[in-house]
Protein backbone atom coordinates (compact mmCIF):
# COMPACT_ATOMS: atom_id res chain seq x y z
CA UNK A 1 0.00 0.00 0.00
CA UNK A 2 2.59 2.82 0.66
CA UNK A 3 3.59 1.90 -2.64
CA UNK A 4 0.84 3.00 -3.84
CA UNK A 5 0.65 5.63 -1.98
CA UNK A 6 4.17 6.78 -3.32
CA UNK A 7 3.08 6.39 -6.68
CA UNK A 8 0.12 8.55 -6.43
CA UNK A 9 2.23 11.65 -4.98
CA UNK A 10 4.76 11.46 -7.40
CA UNK A 11 1.97 11.05 -10.08
CA UNK A 12 0.54 14.25 -8.47
CA UNK A 13 4.01 16.19 -8.09
CA UNK A 14 4.73 15.16 -11.87
CA UNK A 15 1.43 16.60 -13.33
CA UNK A 16 1.78 19.80 -10.92
CA UNK A 17 5.58 19.89 -12.04
CA UNK A 18 4.53 20.58 -15.55
CA UNK A 19 2.68 23.58 -15.16
CA UNK A 20 4.86 24.94 -12.47
CA UNK A 21 7.50 24.91 -15.17
CA UNK A 22 5.45 26.53 -17.43
CA UNK A 23 4.97 29.74 -15.33
CA UNK A 24 8.03 29.73 -14.52
CA UNK A 25 9.36 29.40 -18.44
CA UNK A 26 6.99 32.58 -18.65
CA UNK A 27 8.17 34.48 -15.59
CA UNK A 28 11.57 33.91 -16.84
CA UNK A 29 11.72 35.00 -20.18
CA UNK A 30 9.67 38.08 -18.84
CA UNK A 31 12.43 38.81 -16.46
CA UNK A 32 15.15 38.06 -19.26
CA UNK A 33 12.87 40.41 -21.63
CA UNK A 34 13.32 42.97 -19.27
CA UNK A 35 17.09 42.45 -18.90
CA UNK A 36 18.03 41.66 -21.87
CA UNK A 37 17.06 42.57 -25.99
CA UNK A 38 18.40 39.22 -27.29
CA UNK A 39 14.99 37.17 -27.20
CA UNK A 40 16.18 33.84 -28.58
CA UNK A 41 18.99 33.75 -25.83
CA UNK A 42 15.94 35.05 -23.73
CA UNK A 43 13.55 31.84 -25.06
CA UNK A 44 16.23 29.75 -24.57
CA UNK A 45 17.28 30.58 -20.78
CA UNK A 46 13.17 30.07 -20.01
CA UNK A 47 12.95 26.72 -21.41
CA UNK A 48 16.78 25.47 -19.76
CA UNK A 49 15.60 26.88 -16.48
CA UNK A 50 11.78 25.16 -16.91
CA UNK A 51 13.19 21.90 -17.74
CA UNK A 52 15.14 22.22 -14.40
CA UNK A 53 12.03 23.25 -12.44
CA UNK A 54 10.50 20.40 -14.03
CA UNK A 55 13.09 17.43 -13.68
CA UNK A 56 13.58 18.79 -9.72
CA UNK A 57 10.11 18.85 -8.55
CA UNK A 58 9.29 15.24 -8.72
CA UNK A 59 12.58 14.22 -7.20
CA UNK A 60 11.89 16.65 -4.14
CA UNK A 61 8.49 15.15 -4.01
CA UNK A 62 10.31 11.87 -3.94
CA UNK A 63 12.22 12.16 -0.98
CA UNK A 64 9.19 14.22 1.10
CA UNK A 65 7.26 11.18 0.64
CA UNK A 66 6.64 8.64 3.33
CA UNK A 67 8.85 6.27 1.70
CA UNK A 68 11.57 9.05 0.97
CA UNK A 69 12.90 6.92 -1.63
CA UNK A 70 14.47 9.50 -4.33
CA UNK A 71 12.95 9.49 -8.20
CA UNK A 72 16.06 7.92 -9.88
CA UNK A 73 15.67 4.92 -8.10
CA UNK A 74 12.56 4.40 -9.68
CA UNK A 75 12.99 1.46 -12.58
CA UNK A 76 11.18 3.98 -15.12
CA UNK A 77 13.17 7.08 -14.90
CA UNK A 78 16.67 7.11 -16.10
CA UNK A 79 19.75 6.64 -13.62
CA UNK A 80 20.95 10.25 -13.06
CA UNK A 81 20.84 12.69 -9.97
CA UNK A 82 17.78 14.33 -10.70
CA UNK A 83 17.70 16.82 -8.36
CA UNK A 84 21.32 17.61 -9.29
CA UNK A 85 20.53 18.04 -13.01
CA UNK A 86 17.25 19.80 -12.17
CA UNK A 87 19.21 22.79 -9.47
CA UNK A 88 22.11 23.07 -12.19
CA UNK A 89 19.64 23.60 -15.33
CA UNK A 90 18.12 26.10 -13.08
CA UNK A 91 21.57 27.62 -12.11
CA UNK A 92 23.26 27.99 -15.27
CA UNK A 93 20.48 29.28 -16.64
CA UNK A 94 20.27 32.05 -14.37
CA UNK A 95 24.26 32.47 -14.48
CA UNK A 96 23.84 32.55 -18.37
CA UNK A 97 21.75 35.38 -18.05
CA UNK A 98 23.52 37.89 -15.47
CA UNK A 99 26.33 37.22 -17.79
CA UNK A 100 24.51 38.47 -20.48
CA UNK A 101 23.01 41.46 -18.17
CA UNK A 102 26.45 41.96 -16.95
CA UNK A 103 28.53 41.76 -20.86
CA UNK A 104 26.26 41.53 -23.60
CA UNK A 105 27.71 38.80 -25.44
CA UNK A 106 26.24 35.46 -26.59
CA UNK A 107 29.17 33.39 -26.76
CA UNK A 108 30.37 34.56 -23.56
CA UNK A 109 26.85 34.37 -21.21
CA UNK A 110 27.05 30.53 -22.86
CA UNK A 111 30.43 29.63 -21.34
CA UNK A 112 29.33 31.06 -18.30
CA UNK A 113 26.40 29.23 -18.37
CA UNK A 114 27.74 25.63 -19.30
CA UNK A 115 30.31 25.92 -16.98
CA UNK A 116 28.18 27.34 -14.02
CA UNK A 117 25.53 24.47 -14.67
CA UNK A 118 28.23 21.65 -14.59
CA UNK A 119 29.76 22.91 -11.35
CA UNK A 120 26.58 23.33 -9.77
CA UNK A 121 25.69 19.61 -11.00
CA UNK A 122 29.27 18.42 -9.66
CA UNK A 123 28.34 20.21 -5.64
CA UNK A 124 24.67 19.09 -5.67
CA UNK A 125 25.22 15.56 -6.49
CA UNK A 126 27.50 15.40 -3.52
CA UNK A 127 25.06 17.74 -1.39
CA UNK A 128 21.92 16.86 -1.91
CA UNK A 129 20.35 13.19 -0.99
CA UNK A 130 20.44 10.51 -3.61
Amino acid sequence: MADAQVDESLQRADKWSKIIALFFAMAVFGLATLLTDNVNFNAAIAAFSAIGVRIYIPYHASLASDAGVPSQAIEATGNYHHGAAGGALVVGSFAALAAMVIEPGFLLALGVGVGTGVLSFLVLRTALPS
